[in-house]
């Protein structure tokens, strides 16, 4: 896309020597911006993880150096989740490859069902919640317009895994086949779980899910020790045992929360597990920071914030 601008700019220059300046500056100026815009959406050949600022509630964006573009959760706001996606997403191009719903609560997949109408979504991952008697208006149009758009639509179990290209991958660590039930929230501890891999740097977004499930989780021997973690349930008390920290080990931890929300998240129990573990300076709250990106070239992590 560069190359292409940079070669309609040298047209528009040839043309534009033989006309008055008035009427060449605007070709000029536009060409310069779509440059501009082009060079900095254009995927390099990082792994980009972005944490969004999309209120009281999920969205991560994941960026490949393939070109691939994963939405996991798309948060409450339809507008907030379109507006960090058209700043994120290359211009030219309306097309998400895999979009995840960990499991269907408003602040999760409000924002996924704007996502839905939007752009083209070439294949959605979800848990079949209706087998839990799970319900409700937004989720009704959600599978509503996978049907109408004839989007593939695939039901996550543990043992899953997803290839990214570039030696990258996502392995999906949760729920299992056989759902879990008469948990304090079967909803929430049957949210998808995944672990994203590249070279020695892991990512573990660990959805809503409570202790339960995490202990579940550990029962499983699966392999949680990974480098970056998105903090479970937004750091309510429901979630971050001590004994889940322990098997993670993360070297840096993410909590997707609003300022001053009303369920009082990131809990300061939770909070202080999650800083004796870590240190009060690797653990990133998005309502303190903004939008958080995280960058990998497989061996190094680099870290970018809003504010």
């Amino acid at each position: 896309m560069v190359s292409k601008a940079k070669k309609y700019l040298a047209r528009v220059l040839k043309l534009a020597s033989g006309v008055p300046i008035k009427w060449a500056l605007f070709p000029l100026l536009l060409v310069a911006i779509l440059v501009w815009i082009a060079a900095i959406t254009t995927p390099d050949s990082k792994l980009h993880v972005f944490f969004l600022d999309v209120g009281q509630g999920d969205a991560i964006l994941i960026r490949t150096p393939s070109h691939h573009h994963i939405l996991i959760d798309g948060g409450p706001s339809p507008e907030a989740i379109t507006t960090e996606l058209g700043s994120r997403l290359p211009f030219w191009g309306r097309t998400i490859d895999l979009v995840v719903l960990t499991h269907p609560h408003d602040d999760h997949i409000a924002g996924l069902v704007e996502v839905l109408r939007r752009y083209e979504v070439k294949q959605v991952l979800e848990y079949n919640a209706t087998s839990l008697g799970f319900h409700s208006s937004t989720y009704d149009e959600w599978l509503k317009l996978i049907e109408e758009k004839g989007i593939k639509r695939t039901i996550a179990r543990a043992g899953q895994r997803i290839e990214l290209g570039a030696g990258i991958w996502l392995d999906i660590l949760h729920p299992p086949a056989e759902l879990l039930q008469d948990t304090d929230s079967d909803i929430d501890n049957n949210g998808i779980v995944l672990r994203l891999v590249y070279g020695e740097i892991s990512f573990l977004l660990t959805a809503d899910i409570y202790q339960e499930s995490e202990q579940y989780l550990l029962g499983q021997g699966v392999e949680l020790e990974s480098t970056v973690l998105k903090v479970a349930h937004h750091g309510a008390d429901t979630s971050s045992s001590p004994s889940f920290l322990d098997a993670v080990s993360p070297q840096l931890a993410v909590i997707s929360v609003e300022a001053e929300n009303r369920f009082g998240h990131p809990h300061p129990e939770t909070m202080t597990r999650l800083t004796e573990k870590l240190g009060q300076d690797n653990v990133y709250l998005i309502s303190e920071r903004g939008n958080i990106e995280l960058i990998s070239d497989g061996h190094k992590l680099w870290l970018k914030t809003e504010r």
